[in-house]
């Protein structure tokens, strides 16, 4: 790639190889929000070697240097997990180092880093959940083609975060073979590292989801596109493609809460998801395994605030609350 000797660490381009890493994750498909925090998180490490004099190419890095820099995280940032984020993103480019021959053993996984701290959950309150809800309710009624269309996908993303805790990186990679409708229907999720696995859809998705794909078909064949994304991106003429990033989404939001007057996020919709699933008494093994994490992760912090916010209670499928 760049001519270099396995044992000619001193003339290695550390941007260049960087540079090099970052297409690699944008070519497996990882999101673009992604993407921008390994760069991000590299650029820190970067002005850290700058700033104490070095160059910014690949020497022999000892653990005494990786200690230095954990330090200096350590010093700069309040929050364990940012810390966290930082140093596993200086560890992943080093086992890409290595994969590539250029490199021969990773002084990162020396380094000790802060436990993984799970923030306080912050759910979207289920007054402006159900708020949300009947606002994009309203914009479908009284919106018409290809607009109207665009309304229908924004509250199947709502329906496929409240009603089913899928996170943005889920739903990006769903296809129309994602879906399986039944009573009640089910969406999967596929991680590269694990087995797929199912999540319930919430009560009147059924029914919406055939109306939303007989209208988006009628739309495909008017635009002349055909794709197998679940979701779109559009103008206000035409579909431009399949598929909608992590980034799409959360602009969504972005201009739904300038709409509404509220701050409404993708992560704060899912959690009040999480709380509306402890509310049901779903087990806590039933929980993790929609919410996609490890059965040794803690559902703590939910839980205290379920206990410590009686307003937590009110979280329910939203059909229930509409009918």
């Amino acid at each position: 790639m760049y001519g270099h000797q396995e044992n000619d660490l001193e003339k290695l381009d550390l941007l260049g190889l960087q540079a090099d890493f970052l297409k690699g994750l944008e070519i497996k498909g990882k999101s673009f929000n992604t993407v921008k925090n390994y760069r991000t998180d590299l650029n820190i490490f970067n002005q850290f070697l700058q700033n104490n004099g070095r160059d910014l190419e690949i020497n022999e890095l000892t653990l005494e240097q990786v200690k230095e820099y954990s330090n200096h995280l350590q010093n700069k940032y309040n929050s364990p997990n940012s810390i966290r984020r930082r140093v596993q993103a200086l560890r992943i480019f080093f086992d890409w180092l290595i994969e590539r021959g250029l490199y021969s053993e990773n002084p990162v996984k020396k380094a000790l880093v802060s436990p993984k701290v799970v923030d306080p959950p912050k759910p979207l309150e289920f007054r402006n959940v159900y708020t949300l809800f009947n606002y994009i309710e309203s914009q479908i009624e009284h919106a018409q083609g290809l607009e109207k269309l665009i309304y229908m996908r924004n509250k199947i993303i709502f329906y496929l975060i409240y009603g089913s805790g899928l996170k943005v990186s889920d739903i990006e990679s769903l296809t129309e073979s994602s879906i399986f409708p039944g009573n009640p229907g089910r969406v999967m999720v596929a991680h590269p590292k694990r087995d797929p696995y199912t999540i319930p859809l919430p009560p009147g998705f059924n029914q919406f989801y055939l109306e939303f794909k007989e209208t988006l078909e009628g739309q495909k064949e008017k635009d002349k596109i055909t794709f197998s994304k679940l979701l779109f991106n559009a103008n206000p003429y035409k579909i431009l493609k399949g598929g909608l990033s992590s980034r799409g989404i959360e602009v969504i939001f972005k201009e739904l809460s300038k709409k509404l007057g509220y701050q409404i996020t993708a992560k704060n919709l899912r959690q009040s998801c999480i709380i509306k699933w402890i509310n049901q008494d779903r087990p806590d093994s039933q929980v993790k395994e929609w919410m996609g994490v490890q059965p040794v992760y803690s559902l703590k912090a939910y839980k205290d605030f379920q206990k410590e916010h009686t307003s937590a209670n009110e979280f329910r499928e939203i059909e229930e609350k509409h009918e």
